[in-house]
């Protein structure tokens, strides 16, 4: 099992680095991850390479049994590259994002692409024979600090090119697009614009007015850029080496397709901060990431930096508790990973990332954090057979749409509503009952409960595929803006719930953007504050109804049997008392297993072994029995504030 920490020799005086190495073995540390910062260092000034510095840092680390992760060092273009050629990001008002930071640079750029091609190339031939390098990691998070979308004239021309590949003809575009509202129509893809700076500010202020087929497309295009950059790094990569090859992804982060960017990589990794400056995450929200994470690829994951101090750039986060670190890897590990980095080993004494804390403080002495993550380390040792290949048991899937998620950003339908929170309080009424979730794409027949929270635009064969899971046995969970878009982010001209009215057995007459919060009575008893369908029952009958309003007595929530399954249609959103009501009735007509423990204490059920998480900084008292293979004997179902506990099965 990787084991490791991620590492910056070029921020330490050279004779320091022997001694670092050492106590990254000590702490039981096998691997790190470099370089990935230092384009600066490996090419000085043009055509200029040398790799010494990283050489000399491997066979250190390598003497000590420690293996090197190589990251590409794309995502910090060196001051001679901005100053010589065209290379840096335009944002919606056509500014410049100057250099001085990093991801400053546009993927559409041909410099930026050729020289990311040279050192590409570079390093891949320097190491192609170094058996100390296991594994590259391309760039760095794609997509952090609003990078992922550019509105140069780069872009522009590649966009025109990208729409002519799709539409094949200007005409069809206009149709689809409905351009001829407000007399927006193009003569040629070379006049379609980018969705930036216009007269028209949108509803809260972060996008502007533009046709929602064009910002729908240009988020399409935007993600697709970055998928093809790091492709074309990946290519080159190949003709040299044969290890495997991943990406650090960033969790919840959705300006990127993660499904179509995990596609050419060998394995996910990702970056994992539960406890930062900007705020702490409820556990469920952490554990779905993770899942979201597993799911891209629908395979074990490695974390490549996961938070070992308090995490901050302009302030100071909080302090893990004791404890908190070695339940976070064990979190990690349940939920699908395979492997442990964590950021960074030792403090950094300058740049932006000084409060950032690591392994180490800044004075490199090993306290309270490092003899932890030595504990952790050494107890992986002989669990490593429970995690690596191993599998969890999932009976419900969520499935996450990037294109859903951009969509219902362009058209959000009422003030308050967010496509990923919606998600979210479906993933947290369903861990907070110890259900195992799955959050990825359509394999839906491995999978007792199927949800498609806002499932709007349904692209071609899905509903033909949701019919035939459904008609053999699985439940199907809709929910309100469903079924309605087409794929140019269109409505379509029919009654809503659009293509899922069948298979819901309802028709939906009337909604409303509540002005007050709505009561709701039946399997599910609560508010609504966001959204109303006003529910006609056809096939399907009324599990739950609006006891407040206008259309007091009308359906809120149904239920339609079909086939041998069933289709539950939630017309509005609910408060967290009435999604934990009706998800605890789903799972029970869909004999989905619930584990019952106290608040705060998560179950994670895999193929030979239940591991249980308190992520309560009180001790937590858990009704379940069975063999403790972190101590060697029975469980006495005591679990201390942040612990652990890994019981056969």
């Amino acid at each position: 099992m990787i084991f490791g920490v991620d590492y910056y020799p070029e921020h330490w005086d050279r004779n320091e680095w022997e001694n670092q190495a050492k106590l990254m073995r000590e702490g039981g540390f096998n691997t790190v991850r470099m370089g990935e910062f230092a384009w600066k260092l490996f090419e000085k000034q043009e055509g200029e390479f040398d790799f010494s510095f990283l050489d000399e840092a491997i066979e250190i680390l390598a003497k000590e049994g420690i293996k090197t992760i190589l990251g590409t060092p794309t995502a910090a273009p060196p001051k001679w590259l901005v100053t010589k050629y065209d290379v840096l990001l335009r944002d919606k008002y056509g500014r410049k994002r100057e250099w001085g930071s990093r991801r400053e640079c546009c993927s559409n750029s041909p410099d930026y692409i050729e020289k990311s091609q040279i050192i590409v190339r570079e390093m891949a031939k320097h190491y192609k024979d170094n058996e100390n390098v296991i594994a590259y990691q391309i760039d760095n998070e794609f997509g952090c600090h609003d990078s992922t979308r550019c509105y140069c004239e780069h872009c522009q021309k590649a966009f025109s090119k990208w729409l002519k590949a799709k539409y094949k003809n200007i005409e069809t575009l206009n149709k689809k697009w409905g351009t001829v509202f407000w007399s927006l129509q193009y003569d040629s893809f070379d006049e379609v614009i980018l969705p930036g700076y216009t007269s028209c500010e949108g509803t809260y202020g972060d996008r502007w007015a533009h046709n929602p087929a064009l910002d729908l497309e240009f988020s399409r295009f935007s993600s697709d850029s970055w998928v093809k950059y790091q492709k074309m790094q990946i290519d080159i990569l190949r003709e040299y080496t044969s290890v495997p090859i991943t990406h650090n992804l960033m969790g919840h982060h959705s300006s990127i397709d993660y499904y179509k960017l995990s596609d050419d990589l060998d394995f996910v990794s990702w970056d994992n901060y539960p406890d930062n400056q900007w705020g702490t995450s409820e556990y469920e929200y952490v554990s779905m990431a993770h899942e979201i994470m597993r799911g891209v690829k629908d395979k074990n994951f490695i974390v490549m930096e996961e938070q070992a101090g308090a995490a901050g750039w302009d302030i100071v986060g909080q302090t893990p508790r004791p404890g908190q670190l070695r339940l976070w890897t064990y979190q990690a590990l349940a939920h699908g990973g395979e492997g442990m980095v964590y950021f960074r080993f030792r403090s950094a004494l300058f740049g932006m990332e000084q409060y950032w804390h690591g392994v180490l403080d800044h004075d490199g002495v090993p306290r309270r954090r490092f003899y932890e993550l030595q504990k952790t380390g050494r107890e992986l040792q002989k669990l490593e057979k429970y995690f690596v290949d191993n599998k969890n048991d999932y009976d419900v899937l969520i499935e996450k749409s990037y294109d859903n998620l951009w969509a219902h950003g362009i058209k959000s339908h009422a003030k308050g509503y967010n496509y990923e929170n919606h998600l979210y309080s479906f993933y947290k009424a369903n861990a907070d009952k110890n259900v195992m979730c799955a959050v990825s794409r359509g394999d839906y027949d491995k999978y007792k409960v199927v949800y498609l929270p806002a499932y709007n635009i349904v692209e071609d064969g899905k509903v033909e595929k949701l019919t035939e899971y459904v008609k053999n046995g699985g439940t199907l969970v809709l929910t309100f803006r469903s079924g309605t878009r087409g794929d140019s982010n269109e409505i379509k001209p029919i009654a809503l719930p659009g293509v899922f009215s069948e298979l819901a057995g309802i028709s939906v007459d009337d909604f409303d953007a509540p002005r007050r919060p709505v009561k709701i009575k039946g399997k599910a008893e609560g508010n609504a504050n966001i959204w109303c369908d006003i529910i006609t029952p056809k096939t399907a009958k009324t599990i739950a109804t609006y006891d407040s309003e206008y259309y007091k007595g009308n359906g809120a929530i149904t239920q339609n049997e079909y086939g041998k399954g069933r289709v539950f249609y939630i017309g509005c959103d609910l408060d967290g008392k009435a999604m934990a009501e009706l998800v605890g009735y789903i799972n029970e007509t869909a004999n989905v297993n619930t584990v019952s423990a106290p608040n705060g204490v998560e179950v994670i059920r895999r193929n030979d072994c239940i591991i249980l998480l308190n992520h309560n900084e009180s001790e937590a008292e858990v009704d379940m029995k069975g063999y403790s293979v972190l101590n060697n004997c029975e469980f006495t179902g005591k679990l201390d504030g942040y612990g652990v506990e890994v019981l056969k099965r």
